[in-house]
């Protein structure tokens, strides 16, 4: 029998830290962890369709309610976690975008919370998610504790998204592509039209 003395792990220890991987591995590529992460994009969803709807009713379709917020930022009133993103939202400013950006975030987060929801795209919105969180924090409207969390979260739904979409519409979506390709045969092509010399 081996032991640790020999100068080789024990068979005992090496088949613990296999099976320990292995359960470490499990949330992320077994499909039966596929209700974990519908759990998981349920929440953030619901997360992110509340933040849209938020602004929404607050008014921001109508206004720039990030411009104020950032010159906050670029006159030192609000603190931020990184100074060198007053700079940036001194550009921002500048630039006169804020309006813009107030009016587009809304949507954002609507289309976050319905992409999670859904299981649709769940991958691009993790990451568009993340660095939504990521601005918010920078310019010093959000907070670390709440939207660090968020991100941590949309981190491990990124990990597992083969398996975090499982449970959705997409792979119905996918079926139903595959259904439609396979009833109507190959798409042709349109005659060519080019008179023949």
């Amino acid at each position: 029998m081996e032991t640790m003395h020999s100068g080789r792990p024990a068979a005992s220890s090496v088949s613990l830290l296999k099976r320990t991987i292995a359960l470490l591995r499990w949330p992320f590529t077994h499909r039966y962890a596929a209700p974990i992460w519908l759990a998981l994009r349920l929440y953030l969803g619901w997360t992110w369709l509340q933040f849209g709807v938020d602004k929404l009713q607050a008014g921001w379709l109508t206004k720039d309610a990030i411009g104020p917020m950032l010159k906050l930022g670029v006159d030192g009133t609000l603190p931020l976690p990184v100074p060198m993103y007053s700079q940036v939202a001194a550009l921002l400013l500048d630039l006169g975008v804020t309006p813009m950006i107030s009016f587009t975030m809304p949507f954002l987060e609507l289309a976050v919370g319905v992409a999670f929801l859904s299981g649709v795209f769940v991958l691009p919105a993790a990451i568009g998610a993340i660095l939504l969180n990521l601005n918010i924090i920078l310019s010093g409207i959000g907070q670390i504790a709440f939207d660090g969390r968020i991100i941590a979260l949309q981190i491990l739904l990124i990990m597992a998204w083969p398996i975090a979409e499982r449970l959705g519409l997409r792979p119905a979506l996918a079926q139903g592509w595959a259904w439609l390709r396979q009833r109507g045969g190959t798409p042709t092509r349109l005659p060519n039209r080019t008179p023949q010399v």
